[in-house]
């Protein structure tokens, strides 16, 4: 019996890779409401939640941790960003922010909505604008 690769994937009962399994449990000891996807045939998508903030993580197949996201408020973001943002947009509007962390960089970005337009904004630790998106 031939299964479809979107449909092998989007299974909910997906039996996870152990590479996976076993790196992000060393990563994440403490996490709670684990629920896993198979997103390609390489990479592995986990949403937990850890004291009570909810987390998504990727892992390639061999168990190699690629990426980390979680919802945050301006008031967690580092002060350079929260001060940059701040000088450009007026509090008008809805904003939300996710907290990018990947090996080599931790990012945070900033989708702003003001009922017009929709903007997104990368910033690094240090409040430089590494990715901008108008529509």
């Amino acid at each position: 019996m031939l299964i479809s690769l979107k449909k092998l994937f989007n299974r909910k009962n997906s039996i996870v890779n152990p590479l996976p399994l076993r790196s992000f449990n060393s990563k994440f000891p403490n996490a709670k409401h684990i629920f896993w996807k198979q997103v390609d045939v390489l990479k592995w998508q986990v949403h937990f939640s850890v004291k009570k903030i909810k987390y998504s993580a990727l892992f390639n197949s061999h168990g190699k941790w690629m990426e980390t996201v979680s919802a945050v408020t301006l008031d967690k973001t580092p002060k350079p960003i929260k001060h940059k943002f701040q000088e450009k947009f007026n509090k008008e509007g809805n904003l939300q922010i996710h907290h990018v962390q990947s090996p080599n960089k931790s990012l945070y970005e900033m989708k702003w909505h003001n009922g017009r337009y929709i903007i997104k904004q990368l910033y690094d630790i240090t409040g430089k604008i590494v990715g901008r998106v108008i529509t």
